[in-house]
């Protein structure tokens, strides 16, 4: 049996709720691509968002406390703007990520401008109402819980908002607060590994395991490079599959997983050149390949680029001595980098970005 023909195996036997493969696929490029992509079409649906883990107390009742606060935060409790704390991509309310809702305008002189200002969730402050901190407003975690619970509802995401976390023109109904926390994982957590879901604590994380053991049970990749599976103690909590690498743990998890961008980025490195080597020949450039190789921080980024450009190149090497890009178009000599530095200072021939570049361009306006 060919060598993809053995990892398109493995996916197919992967756990039940990974959708089985679509007929069609009648080359070893579109076998390879469609087996990647069915990894996480089904529980990306599913998942929660990653949230910010800021110092905690190790008296006990202090911990319980912090339990409480974290299921009433679910469906909202009502805070001065000044007892928020702000971060690149929103606020924080006592180490959690929250949105603000139910804001007071009595400066609005028009009733039914009050009205609409006061049922808008908000994920930064997009105004001046919401620049004074002694300005009572309500903050919760979860915008269904909290629709459950307030009588003055329904509440929805400013459009405003909207633009600022996912770019112009982004659907409201394809844009949940958990999804936001996840794309700005890096900006809530700062640099802790952590676990978080509404209504619990952040649980501290391992760093990745250290040496690769095995293969992954619902992708297949059995990569010799170190790095991208989870580590077993975490496993172990999360309750999650033994030897799963870090981008099905980030897709399957009940709740949300903050590794950082560089240790996911690492993973998805790995997972890909260990897929292509399985396979005679790299797959064609697609969409769906590139947005289940990349990290779920990406998705957004990814949704608003295949608007315009053709399907990129993966960690595409542009120059011997220089990182591969993380997205390329080489025949338009673009891409996108990780590191800013490089992309400020360019590479003779290529027009490069960083994701934070781009993003600003596409209206993009939180980190």
């Amino acid at each position: 049996m060919a060598l993809w023909k053995q990892a398109l195996a493995k996916l197919r036997g992967a756990a039940d709720s990974v959708r089985p493969l679509e007929p069609g696929a009648d080359s070893e490029s579109d076998a390879v691509e469609d087996a990647v992509t069915e990894l996480v079409t089904e529980d990306a649906e599913n998942i929660d968002d990653v949230a910010d883990a800021t110092g905690s107390s190790s008296d006990q009742p202090a911990v319980a406390d912090g339990e409480a606060l974290a299921r009433e935060l679910r469906a909202g409790i009502q805070v001065s703007l000044g007892e928020l704390e702000s971060c690149a991509a929103g606020w924080r309310y006592r180490g959690h990520p929250v949105m603000v809702f139910g804001a007071e305008a009595p400066e609005l002189t028009e009733p039914e401008r009050r009205r609409d200002f006061f049922s808008q969730v908000h994920l930064f402050p997009c105004c001046g109402v919401l620049e004074n901190e002694e300005r009572s407003v309500w903050v919760a975690t979860d915008l269904v819980s909290l629709n459950e619970a307030q009588l003055q509802g329904p509440f929805n995401f400013c459009r405003t908002c909207l633009d600022a976390s996912a770019g112009r023109g982004s659907a409201p109904t394809e844009f949940d607060f958990p999804a936001h926390v996840r794309s700005h994982g890096d900006s809530y957590f700062a640099a802790s590994p952590c676990h978080w879901k509404p209504g619990t604590n952040a649980l501290p994380l391992q760093a990745p395991a250290a040496e690769a053991e095995g293969s992954c049970p619902n992708c297949g990749c059995a990569s010799e490079e170190p790095g991208w599976q989870l580590s077993a103690g975490d496993v172990e909590q999360l309750a999650l599959p033994e030897g799963i690498c870090l981008l099905c743990a980030e897709r399957q998890v009940d709740g949300c997983l903050h590794l950082g961008e560089t240790v996911l980025l690492e993973a998805a490195w790995a997972r890909y050149h260990y897929l292509v080597a399985q396979a005679a020949q790299a797959p064609a450039p697609s969409w769906k390949l590139t947005e289940a190789i990349l990290p779920m921080a990406w998705q957004p980024l990814l949704r608003s680029l295949q608007q315009m450009l053709p399907p990129p190149e993966l960690f595409y090497p542009i120059e011997e001595d220089v990182p591969p890009t993380v997205l390329a178009w080489p025949a338009l000599s673009r891409g996108i980098v990780v590191d800013e530095a490089l992309a400020l200072e360019g590479v003779p021939g290529w027009s490069l970005w960083s994701r934070a570049q781009i993003e600003s361009e596409l209206g993009f306006k939180l980190r």
